[in-house]
């Protein structure tokens, strides 16, 4: 039902920022294959245990990316140097949708602060985090045993040395591209 929301909210968007938002919920859920698709605050949004990722709204001149954190823009000022910003909103215009590439450093950064460190030493530890994008148990203890216990640090390993860890496998490659935002 909550993805028919979205649909139900993108019909009322007239052209063509229709069309941009579409591109950008479907960028956004490529890197964020397991996601709940919702209304939250009267805009899409995307959450990944029940924690927003992701969100989106159409403005009268300008669409808007939320981060769904008031430091995640501040954290990659470089990246988003070209657009107008404010504390928890990324403006774009109404007919370019945002980048897979710029998607992925906006999202790993959230994800990173869902799940990382702060949240391993406070709410969860790296193997619930594995376990939520659906990985079994010999891929979760190659991960850790490799240090790899965040998405951000997934998302610097590289993925010939994923592929040679122990326990995983083809199955658990595809799972970690979709996690990392890759190809």
């Amino acid at each position: 039902m909550a993805a028919k929301e979205i649909d139900v909210y993108l019909e009322s968007v007239p052209e063509p920022q229709r069309s941009t938002l579409q591109e950008v919920r479907r960028r956004i859920l490529s890197l964020l294959p397991v996601c709940e698709q919702c209304i939250s605050y009267g805009m899409p949004a995307f959450k990944v245990e029940g924690k927003a990722i992701a969100g989106f709204a159409a403005g009268k001149t300008f669409n808007s990316y939320y981060p769904h954190s008031g430091s995640v823009l501040d954290r990659l000022k470089t990246d988003v140097g070209g657009y107008e910003c404010t504390r928890g909103a990324l403006h774009f215009p109404v007919d370019k949708p945002l980048s897979k590439k710029l998607l992925k450093k906006l999202i790993g950064a959230k994800l990173d602060l869902v799940h990382g460190d702060v949240a391993l030493k406070s709410r969860i530890g790296p193997d619930e985090l594995w376990r939520s994008y659906g990985l079994a148990g010999p891929a979760r203890r190659a991960l850790i045993g490799a240090g790899i216990l965040t998405v951000g640090d997934l998302q610097r390993a590289k993925p010939q040395d994923l592929a040679q860890l122990q326990g995983i496998g083809p199955k658990a490659l595809e799972t970690l591209k979709k996690c990392s935002g890759t190809k």
